[in-house]
């Protein structure tokens, strides 16, 4: 596959610290890109640094955020801005894998809260910075839905119905689709692309921290976070990208992106989402002004 330079080229992971995410971006450094790392844990995160430095970046930088509250997506956002306000990428790899039913410190469900809000407002907020990069990518690391799932928009948080992993992980995941989706709508004429990767069974920290029985599957079935990335890595890496932009590519072995819109996902219903998970920020301090088409492109934040 053909590949675009990266050598004056700037990279946002966001969960980039361990797994999946620090794999990306260490192929990412070996291309002699600048990388920025966000994460919770400090000693972790400077850790990941250093190897994402020995991988050969040209410059590496370390924010220190938990981006499952609104206060931390503003905190990240102003550190990736002060590292660049051009991005070339923004993946986002934190995950999260709670036997039992948590919140974020705004009250959300966990899954819901890290691994789909998070990520939605992170877009919303540097979708200015990726634009004036002239080829800026976004990447969701994720996972394949069952087909047919449709989230419940009234409870999303699982206050009517039974919290159980599974089900709170997988609404997490077609919200990602619907987000995915609509931006790919509303952000046309803007050099921008938004895809999903779909990652398996993989050997992350957390994962091998699990129960024993996960612990033994994992040992078994699932694969390094090196395998895992691929997808992930030619996404940032591939000289066009525009076919992958609202897709999904399901096997993390090939390069073959599915076009959300072909999987019968309600267009209206991704408006929908989009307009409430909006709301659900505001709520919390977090707001966003019209994108300015050409030149700096740019969504202000306002913080809580």
């Amino acid at each position: 596959m053909k590949e675009r330079g990266l050598q004056d080229a700037s990279f946002v992971f966001v969960g980039g610290s361990a797994g999946i995410g620090l794999a990306a971006a260490r192929e990412i450094a070996r291309r002699g890109a600048s990388v920025l790392l966000v994460g919770r844990d400090r000693a972790r995160g400077e850790a990941a640094a250093r190897a994402v430095r020995e991988a050969g970046a040209r410059e590496v930088a370390w924010v220190s955020a938990d981006v499952s509250s609104a206060a931390g997506v503003a905190q990240a956002v102003e550190g990736i801005r002060a590292f660049r306000r051009a991005i070339h990428g923004l993946v986002h790899s934190a995950m999260t894998v709670s036997f039992r039913r948590a919140t974020t410190a705004d009250g959300f469900e966990l899954a819901f809260g890290l691994q789909y809000l998070a990520r939605y407002a992170l877009n919303r907020a540097l979708v200015g910075e990726l634009a004036a990069s002239g080829d800026g990518r976004i990447v969701h690391v994720g996972a394949k839905a069952p087909s047919g799932l449709v989230p419940d928009l009234e409870d999303l948080q699982f206050e009517r119905r039974r919290w159980s992993l599974l089900p709170a992980l997988m609404s997490s995941q077609v919200l990602g689709y619907l987000h995915v989706q609509e931006a790919a709508e509303r952000w046309q004429g803007l050099p921008v692309t938004a895809s999903i990767a779909c990652v398996g069974m993989t050997k992350t920290e957390n994962a091998m921290k699990g129960p024993w029985w996960v612990r033994a599957v994992y040992s078994l079935a699932a694969v390094r976070p090196e395998q895992s990335a691929e997808n992930v890595v030619r996404l940032l890496t591939a000289a066009d990208a525009r076919h992958a932009h609202g897709a999904v590519l399901f096997d993390p072995r090939r390069f073959n992106p599915t076009p959300l819109s072909s999987l019968s996902y309600d267009a209206a219903l991704a408006r929908r989402t989009w307009e409430l998970s909006e709301g659900l920020l505001r709520e919390r301090g977090l707001s966003f002004a019209p994108i300015r088409q050409g030149g700096d492109a740019g969504a202000a934040l306002t913080p809580p």
